[in-house]
């Protein structure tokens, strides 16, 4: 496990990810179709993925970090949203009037020291038959500067479904993500990186988005049992 210091909102991601709506597109289909009618987003980030759901969809949204509560606010000023840390054991009280039956948790639990504690509050601030969707990096092996400036205190594997999952749900899916973008992630390990928000990394995020993700989706349904930039997981709660 590397040892990381808890970073919020803007320190987390590169600004180009703010506008790759091929890759988030993609991410999203992957969770197709647990998709309720009341559903949370933990972690709103670069906002990129609100815009991508149903418009169907009720709406909330979370983070611990002000600044990213206040930004999503002024973006989309008719949702809810809220401002806690999903590893307080208040949480389940404050969200379970609610009756929320679908918790979005997109590059979230990776920050988190107490991620198994953070899954529990999620599983049980759901309605019962409610899906928790989960995507976090994936292999320790990858583990890079860009991680640890991002914040990040691990990345996955299919083994760490059940530690984090406990007795909270049924596990209806997991499984890896995104092999191109593996290893890409893994040639980045050979460069010296000074910011997650350099030309370079962007112009990256900007070409993969562009020209690789049709390609990397294809490749996806052949390395999703084995290898992937990131691990998918969705758990039903009981």
């Amino acid at each position: 496990m590397a040892e990381s210091t808890l970073k919020t909102g803007a320190q987390t991601y590169s600004s180009a990810i703010e506008t790759a709506d091929n890759y988030a597109r993609w991410v999203l289909s992957t969770f197709v179709p647990n998709y309720g009618q009341r559903l949370l987003e933990v972690g709103l980030g670069h906002g990129g993925y609100r815009r991508l759901l149903p418009p169907t969809i009720d709406y909330i949204g979370l983070d611990i970090d002000p600044d990213s509560v206040n930004q999503a606010r002024a973006h989309y000023p008719t949702d809810t949203y809220l401002q806690a840390d999903i590893t307080d054991p208040g949480l389940t009280a404050l969200l379970a009037p609610r009756e929320i039956d679908t918790v979005l948790c997109i590059n979230v639990l990776e920050h988190i020291e107490q991620d198994a504690a953070a899954v529990q509050n999620l599983l049980s601030a759901l309605v019962p038959g409610g899906s928790l969707l989960i995507l976090v990096p994936a292999f320790q092996s990858l583990y890079s500067d860009l991680d640890q400036m991002a914040g990040h205190v691990r990345r996955y594997t299919l083994r760490d479904v059940s530690r984090i999952n406990g007795a909270g749900g049924i596990v209806v899916k997991a499984r890896y993500f995104n092999a191109i973008g593996g290893i890409g992630w893994w040639l980045n390990k050979a460069l010296r990186h000074t910011s997650l928000n350099s030309g370079a990394i962007n112009q990256q995020i900007l070409f993969f988005d562009r020209f690789v993700v049709p390609i990397a989706r294809v490749v996806d349904r052949v390395s999703r049992s084995f290898f992937g930039q990131s691990m998918i997981c969705v758990i039903r709660k009981v």
